[in-house]
Order: C-alpha cells, then structure tokens, then sequence
C-alpha cells in the first residue's frame, strides 16, 4: 500500500471559500460623550489649604488631612460585623442627638465631648450628631472631619456611621456607645 500525501487547503483559503457570499455589516456611527463634569468644591480638605489664611484652620486640624468620602464608617476591634450592619441600616433606636451647626471647630469639639459624657452617665447606646455636610461652607467639611476624628480616638465610642439619607445621609453620624 502506497500513501498519497495529503494535499490540504490552508485554513485561509477555506474560510474566504465558506465566507464567500457573507456580506459585511456596515460600520455604526459612534458619538463622542461630553467631558465629565468638574467638581465645584474640592474633596480633601488639603486642597482648601491654598484658599485659606493661615489663622482658619489650626495646627491640630492641619495634621489630619482626611478625605470626606472616607471614615464615613468606623468600629472599633471587638464590635462583631452583624452589629455594624445594624448601625448602617438604622436598626438601633436614637436615644439623644446633637446639632453642630453653626459652631466654630473648639467649640463643636467642647459641646460634642460633653455630649459624649452626658450620653454615658445616662446609660444611652446609641446617640446622633449632626454635623451638617458642609455644602456651602468655604472652609470645607472642618465639623464633620473633626466629630469624626473625635469619635474614632474617643474610648467609649464602638462604631459610628453615617446615617441613613432620609435620617441626614452624610451630614450626620449615627454612634454606638460602650455600656457601663
């Protein structure tokens, strides 16, 4: 028995025969989007640093540079998932709350530790501050990076987290206590 050898057809040749009567699709005309749209106000408080004087902002809140989009949440070691979940959700019950509008940095920083204390010494779990969200204010967020600074270092605070949008979304923040 004698082999032939075989005498195939590159695959290129084959596919433009089987292709042979396909049509091509016409090209789509593509839209150009427009740019994306810039921010009015700077995030970081950093980026404020150029429009300010140098006595509005004090050298205890130029070493905490804290991107507002951050630390919207925070729970210390020990607090279990399952309870954070509730926080975020608004499952606990608002026993007190403070409002800081208004208050100049030392003064927000005063009134929101008394708080804090009274809070505690009235056994209360979960407590509210309002902050507001610093929308048009020309210094940037400086409230809400200052109570959530305070209540990230406080010991007596487990978790905090920003509230739910119907309750003041970012501008208030929902806090967890340690109980006595």
């Amino acid at each position: 028995m004698i082999k032939k050898p075989n005498q195939q057809i590159p695959d290129h040749h084959l596919f433009r025969q089987e292709m042979g009567d396909v049509v091509p699709l016409k090209p789509v005309e593509t839209i150009d989007s427009p740019a994306p749209r810039k921010l009015t106000r700077p995030q970081k408080l950093e980026d404020l640093g150029a429009g300010l004087d140098q006595h509005a902002v004090s050298a205890k809140d130029e070493q905490f540079h804290i991107n507002c989009e951050q630390g919207m949440t925070h729970r210390k070691n020990g607090v279990q998932k399952r309870v954070m979940q509730k926080l975020k959700r608004g499952q606990f019950k608002v026993s007190d709350q403070i409002d800081l509008h208004n208050m100049t940095v030392a003064s927000g920083h005063t009134a929101l530790l008394e708080f804090i204390n009274s809070s505690m010494s009235d056994s209360l779990v979960c407590i509210r501050v309002i902050h507001g969200k610093s929308i048009r204010s020309e210094h940037g967020p400086r409230l809400k990076l200052m109570s959530r600074r305070l209540l990230r270092e406080h010991s007596m605070v487990l978790a905090f987290s920003a509230c739910k949008p119907a309750e003041g979304g970012d501008g208030a923040t929902d806090v967890l206590l340690r109980s006595l």
